[in-house]
């Protein structure tokens, strides 16, 4: 599993292992794969393992009383969940699905929580990155609450871009942008609202669109009202 060292090292989580280190995260390691529309995670479920994203795109959300999904995340190549029960077994928040066919790197909290015991700075690394997850949680909360809907729209691309756009000169370019559904139901709008903000953007110079291409503009000072 030395195959995969280098894409655990793309993950903030795992990224000031030594060499050492991050290959026996690998050899701890195996890879399944998963169809499209497969159920990774559902709200609610056990959970004891940590997914890495070696190729396609997860959804990360949750579904209210009326059946309406409201999307937090959309997890590409490189990216990871599921690492919270590595360290006690959690029932899960939200629904994990695929978008496309995957292949996802697994590492279950039995073989992770020695590699903890036997390795201090490996289980300091960790502390630190959930640090971080949650103030950048945190934060995105309280952006979030601050912003209108224009604001919101622009904030969850720009998330999106930070993780998977390519940046050039002053200009971002994301690749296959969620569909405009998947937009309303992360910022808690409509799609006909997404549809008109979008425009907006447009209007304004701050985005330009190709079909599921999108070209952001970083510089921005969302309306709050």
């Amino acid at each position: 599993m030395k195959l995969y060292a280098e894409n655990i090292r793309n993950v903030s989580f795992f990224s000031t292992l030594s060499d050492h280190e991050l290959e026996m995260v690998a050899k701890i390691a195996f890879v399944k794969t998963f169809n499209k529309g497969f159920m990774v995670f559902e709200e609610g479920e056990k959970r004891d393992t940590l997914y890495i994203v070696l190729k396609g795109r997860v959804k990360v959300s949750l579904y209210d009383e009326d059946g309406r999904e409201y999307i937090l995340d959309i997890i590409g190549k490189d990216g990871f969940f599921g690492e919270l029960s590595l360290f006690e077994e959690l029932s899960g928040f939200a629904n994990v699905m695929t978008q496309e066919q995957s292949d996802l790197l697994v590492i279950r909290r039995s073989d992770f929580m020695r590699l903890l015991m036997e390795n201090p700075d490996f289980a300091v690394s960790i502390i630190r990155e959930l640090s971080k997850r949650l103030r950048a949680a945190n934060e995105k909360l309280k952006r979030f609450a601050f912003l209108g809907v224009e604001g919101r729209i622009l904030e969850y691309l720009m998330d999106i871009a930070k993780k998977s756009g390519v940046k050039i000169k002053d200009r971002i370019i994301i690749e296959n942008v969620p569909a405009q559904v998947e937009i309303a139901s992360a910022c808690g709008c409509s799609r006909e609202t997404v549809s008109r903000m979008v425009k907006s953007l447009v209007e304004k110079g701050r985005l330009s669109v190709l079909k599921k291409q999108y070209t952001i503009r970083p510089v921005y000072e969302p309306n709050v009202n």
